[in-house]
Formats: C-alpha cells, sequence, structure tokens
C-alpha cells in the first residue's frame, strides 16, 4: 500500500522544489524503456482492489475516498495534496429501518492524517478515534461523516510522469514521457488517462501506443485501462510526433483510480453494534484530482 515502504520527500517550511524521479528511473536511456510485449496490464483489477458486495442484510456501506492533487514542472514537485472523507453510502434497493441505525466506528492508522473536520449532525467523537454514528431515517444519498487532509509531509507519488520534449529541424516536436506507478500499488492505477496539450500542433504525425488526436483542442489522449508497477529500469514509454511547430512546451492532465487503497492509509471500522445494517467490509478508494506536469524547455 501507499502508506508503507515508501520514503516520502520531506517538505521543509519553504515551498521547496522536490526531485521526482529517483535515480533508479532512468530518465535519457531509451533502450531500457522500451515495452516489451504485453508489458501493459489491461486485466481487471486484482482481487485486493476489487470492491466486496455487501451483504445481503446490509443497506449502508462505509467509503474511505482520498483525492491527490499533484503539479510537476519536469521532474520537479511543486504542489501536492491529499484530501479525504469517510462517508456512508446507502445501498441502492436495500430497505432502510424505520428508526434510522446508530453504532460505532473507530479510526486506526490515522498518523498521516491532519485537519479532521467531524459531521456533527451524524458524528460524535467518542475519544480516542472512536465515533458514535447515528444515521437518519430514509437516507437518501451518501453522506460524509467526516473530512480530513494529509499531513504536509506525505507525499507519496501514485504515478510517476517524467516528461521530455524537443523540436526537431524538420518542423516536428517529439514528446516522451516515462510513467511509473507507485511500487507498493501492487493492484496497480485503473482508468489511466494522459492528456497533452499541445499548442501550435497542426497534427499528430505518430504516437506509440497509438494515441487520439483531438484537433479541435490541440490535444492528444492516451487511455489505459490498468497500469501496474514495473521494475524500477523498466518505465511505461509513451511517444508523440508532433507535426508543426509548438508555440509553448507541451502541458499533460492526469487522471486516474484506485479501489482497494489510500494514500494517507486511514482505516475506518464500524463496530459490532452496526451489523446487520452496515456491511463490515470497507470500501477504500482514491483518485486523481488536478493533476498536471508541465513539460520545461525543449531538451538539447
Amino acid at each position: 500500500p501507499l502508506d508503507k515502504g515508501f520514503p516520502s520527500p520531506s517538505v521543509g517550511g519553504a515551498a521547496s522544489a522536490t526531485p521526482l524521479a529517483p535515480p533508479s528511473l532512468p530518465l535519457r536511456a531509451a533502450s531500457t524503456t522500451a515495452l516489451q510485449g504485453g508489458g501493459r496490464s489491461h486485466a481487471a483489477p486484482s482481487p485486493r482492489a476489487a470492491l466486496q458486495a455487501p451483504p445481503a442484510g446490509a443497506c449502508y456501506q462505509l467509503q474511505v475516498i482520498e483525492r491527490v492533487d499533484a503539479r510537476f514542472e519536469g521532474r520537479e514537485m511543486r504542489q501536492f495534496a491529499t484530501a479525504g472523507e469517510v462517508r456512508v453510502l446507502p445501498l441502492s434497493g436495500r430497505p432502510q429501518p424505520p428508526g434510522g441505525v446508530s453504532f460505532s466506528l473507530a479510526l486506526g492508522s490515522a498518523d498521516k492524517v491532519t485537519a479532521v473536520r467531524e459531521n456533527g449532525t451524524l458524528l460524535q467523537s467518542a475519544g480516542g478515534g472512536s465515533y458514535k454514528v447515528k444515521l437518519p431515517p430514509s437516507l437518501g444519498a451518501p453522506a460524509s461523516l467526516l473530512k480530513y487532509s494529509a499531513v504536509q509531509s506525505w507525499r507519496p507519488i501514485p504515478l510517476k510522469v517524467v516528461p521530455e520534449w524537443r523540436s526537431g529541424a524538420d518542423g516536428t516536436a517529439r514528446l516522451q514521457l516515462l510513467v511509473a506507478p507507485h511500487p507498493g500499488l501492487k493492484g496497480g492505477l485503473q482508468n489511466v488517462s494522459l492528456v497533452v496539450s499541445a499548442a501550435g500542433a497542426t497534427g499528430l504525425a505518430s504516437s506509440e501506443p497509438a494515441a487520439e488526436w483531438l484537433g479541435s483542442t490541440q490535444q492528444l489522449r492516451w487511455r489505459e485501462a490498468a497500469l501496474r508497477p514495473r521494475p524500477p529500469s523498466q518505465p511505461y514509454r509513451f511517444v508523440a510526433v508532433f507535426s508543426g511547430v509548438l508555440s509553448a512546451p507541451p502541458t499533460v492532465q492526469v487522471s486516474f483510480s484506485c479501489d482497494g487503497d489510500n494514500p494517507t492509509g486511514l482505516r475506518a471500522t464500524p463496530g459490532a453494534d452496526a451489523t446487520p445494517s452496515v456491511a463490515a467490509a470497507v470500501q477504500r478508494r482514491f483518485v486523481a484530482g488536478q493533476y498536471s506536469v508541465a513539460c520545461d524547455g525543449p531538451a538539447a
């Protein structure tokens, strides 16, 4: 998981640049980044990441949902923040108790969490990470129990994207992205999208793997159903050659999702008094929010 086995960059008081790529990720050795046959995974998420179906008697499911916002310039991290919430989801088609439901809730592994904001209407603290939840009858939509942020010193990068681009004498521009999911994500990331804005490009001469060219917005889009971690010397490589002279360095908007994990490692556990109305299994998920990579000057 993201909350273990990965030393996160330390953040001092000032907003100094944080290196994006560790030395083990080759930035220029093209021979080590070439994709091998079957290197990309389009399989469904692993059983660990798959969402479990709630039991027949349950009418609510707890969720821990987090969002990662990040901004990179070249190989440098400029901004990074993770925020999340614990919420309760009413299950469609499941009748709810007419008098509502009350149950205990425990939060664990909260050492990476700060700035907790509780929904006092539904949640009351009992101290020591324990809470009492009281849900009204006929809850019709997902309801937030509490929201929080990750401590500023905790910045595990779910998906590293290292860009390099150069302009050719033949009037083309070549962009290469080296992409590496966090090694702690054994099930990888799902629904990965890389949208490159290439202002000034008149078309897409070639791409590997094949990308979709959006001529009206001068953008290309790569989509991958899943990307799983690979050895550090073998990041995924995405390459595009644009026709026309770019008027500005390319920028990349990144999106992804991951079921079965969350960067802070926060755990929410319903008490025994939640049975049978609340499913014992808690859904954990995180997604990319505003997650972008700006290319710096063209390579020599």
